[in-house]
C-alpha cells in the first residue's frame, strides 16, 4: 500500500493542460450591423490584428505557472484561433494574464469600411489604423479548473465594437459612426488618424471620464483599443496601461 507521503507527492505533482484561443466574434468576422449603432451606421472589417506578446496563467500568489508563445492574430478569418497549449499543475485558477503590445510593428491594426446614412445621404469611408498601445489584461475566467490529466480552454475574446463607443468609462456608452465619417476632411473617402486627431471631442459630447488628457478623436479611439480584451465571451478583465 502506498505511503501517505507518496500519495501526497502524486497529487501535488498531477498536471493537466491549459489551452488558450482567441476570437473576435461575429462583430469582427462579419461586421457590426446598423442596429447596433445609435446613429444607424455599420462597419465591416477587412483586418483586425492583435499582437499578443504575453499569455500567462497565474496562481494564487500571482506567479505564472504557464507562459504562451507570442502570437500575432488576424481575427477577421473565422475563429477561434489557437494560441497554444501548456502543461500546468492541476487545480483551480482565478487569473489569466494577457499583454497586447507592439513587437516588430504595432500592437493593434484595424482596417475596413464604415457606412452611415441611407439613399442620397449615405456615406462610406475606409479606415486603416495602426496603434502602438501597450495593455495588460488581468482576466477572471469563470471556474477555470485544470483537471488532472485533463484539459481546459480559456478564450481571450476581442470586442471590436468598443472602437466606436462614445464614452471611455460609462456603462451606457453607445456606438456612433457619423463623427468618424465626418472627420474625412479632404473628402477622399478615407479617414486617417491624422484627420481624427484634428477633431476636438468637446463638440461631440463624448465622455472621457477620468482621462481628461484625451481631447481629440484619435486619442479617444487609441484609448478604446485598450479596452477590447475580455475572457470567455463577456468575462471581466482588469486593465493596466
Amino acid at each position: 500500500m502506498p505511503s501517505f507521503s507518496l500519495i501526497f507527492s502524486l497529487i501535488a505533482c498531477s498536471t493537466g493542460t491549459w489551452t488558450v484561443d482567441t476570437w473576435g466574434e461575429d462583430y469582427i468576422e462579419t461586421g457590426i450591423p446598423a442596429a447596433e449603432f445609435s446613429d444607424g451606421c455599420s462597419v465591416t472589417f477587412s483586418s483586425f490584428e492583435v499582437e499578443i506578446t504575453e499569455g500567462q496563467l497565474l496562481d494564487g500568489n500571482g506567479d505564472a505557472v504557464a507562459d504562451l508563445e507570442p502570437a500575432r492574430v488576424d481575427l477577421v478569418p473565422v475563429g477561434p484561433h489557437d494560441l497554444g497549449s501548456v502543461e500546468v499543475p492541476a487545480g483551480t485558477y482565478t487569473t489569466a494574464r494577457f499583454v497586447i503590445a507592439p513587437d516588430a510593428s504595432d500592437s493593434v491594426h484595424v482596417a475596413g469600411e464604415l457606412s452611415c446614412g441611407e439613399g442620397e445621404e449615405a456615406e462610406t469611408v475606409a479606415f486603416d489604423w495602426s496603434f502602438s498601445t501597450t495593455t495588460t489584461y488581468l482576466c477572471e475566467p469563470d471556474a477555470l479548473t485544470v483537471p488532472s490529466a485533463g484539459e481546459v480552454t480559456t478564450e481571450l475574446t476581442v470586442h471590436g465594437d468598443h472602437l466606436f463607443y462614445d464614452a471611455l468609462e460609462a456603462d451606457d456608452a453607445v456606438l456612433q459612426g457619423w463623427p468618424i465619417v465626418n472627420a474625412d476632411a479632404d473628402a477622399d473617402g478615407s479617414v486617417t488618424l491624422d484627420e481624427l486627431e484634428a477633431v476636438s471631442l468637446a463638440p461631440l459630447g463624448y465622455s472621457v471620464g477620468q482621462y481628461s488628457e484625451v481631447e481629440d478623436l484619435a486619442a479617444f479611439v487609441r484609448h478604446l483599443t485598450q479596452t477590447v480584451g475580455h475572457v470567455d465571451g463577456e468575462g471581466h478583465c482588469g486593465v493596466e496601461f
